[in-house]
């Protein structure tokens, strides 16, 4: 077993791992709606399953718990996501669509661990990290299961950003190789729809474990399909392995010529909020820095 930091639980009531989410709408892998913190009477608007978490993480920074056991990585030229929270005076109600409860009880490998409960608590699931949690919402609320897929899985693709705000964006994501492209016309949720595009095998034999650079993460007969990039981010990501119910790999910023490792999916949503961000408050000057050097896994 690999070793890891554990923070020290801070002391904090039961309640302040508790959320309750209302959904008002479920539509394009993306979710809207009013979440509740614990007891506190005043609701916190979302408008995407990345903006619900990162909310959350927000409110767990500030009371000291559950404590985050590592720092999210951001791009270099890139700042940590500034969104706003966007609070409104509603009171704890039901979702028009569903209601989940949700309990936070770690914040382990860069990721969420907790359980997710429905249907008034009757139902309750445990989940490893926020990848797993949102695979059960999507699965509670349209009926969805991740598809399985004959032959070679994919564990890469290429992600071009038209517009970016928490984590609702209008672009598409490519397979590699190109054999699928889903375009969006219309804002759709990154957090989601990402998460179930990727069908993710990886075996032994095709795992790098060592030092790569950016030509190392595409296939060459899928370069001329990734050489348009998106107006505000493109991204290529390579996921090379699953631990902790999660991914690990590698996303490569094509503007900012910057590539870094993600330990989990949400550090690497994280890391694409940043640049996406980064971007739109530096749309005149796409100078990001110079390209980094290649590094080894684990590093």
């Amino acid at each position: 077993m690999k070793n890891m930091a554990i923070g020290r639980m801070s002391v904090v009531r039961n309640a302040d791992r508790y959320f309750t989410v209302a959904v008002d709408e479920c539509k394009d892998w993306g979710i809207k709606g009013v979440m509740f913190h614990g007891n506190d009477s005043q609701g916190i608007c979302y408008n995407s399953l990345l903006e619900m978490i990162m909310n959350m993480d927000r409110i767990f920074d500030d009371i000291g718990s559950p404590k985050q056991t590592f720092q999210m990585r951001c791009f270099p030229g890139a700042k940590p996501p500034a969104f706003v929270t966007r609070r409104c005076e509603e009171e704890q109600r039901e979702g028009k669509e569903a209601t989940f409860f949700i309990y936070v009880q770690y914040r382990y490998h860069a990721s969420l661990q907790g359980t997710i409960s429905w249907q008034g608590g009757e139902r309750t699931e445990a989940f490893e990290s926020e990848l797993q949690l949102i695979l059960l919402i999507d699965e509670i609320l349209n009926g969805r299961f991740p598809e399985s897929q004959e032959g070679k899985s994919l564990n890469s693709c290429h992600v071009s950003i038209d517009v970016y705000n928490s984590g609702r964006i209008v672009g598409n994501y490519q397979n590699i190789p190109a054999e699928k492209v889903e375009q969006f016309s219309v804002p759709v949720d990154l957090a989601g729809s990402l998460c179930n595009f990727m069908e993710i095998g990886i075996s032994e034999d095709e795992t790098l474990k060592y030092g790569l650079n950016y030509g190392q993460l595409i296939s060459s007969e899928a370069c001329s399909m990734c050489r348009k990039g998106g107006q505000k981010a493109s991204f290529s990501i390579k996921v090379m392995f699953q631990e902790y119910s999660t991914w690990q790999g590698i996303i490569y910023w094509r503007e900012g010529r910057v590539q870094l490792p993600f330990r989990s999916f949400k550090e690497m949503l994280y890391m694409i909020a940043s640049a996406a961000e980064a971007a739109t408050a530096n749309d005149g000057d796409r100078d990001y820095g110079e390209e980094a050097p290649s590094f080894a896994i684990g590093s």
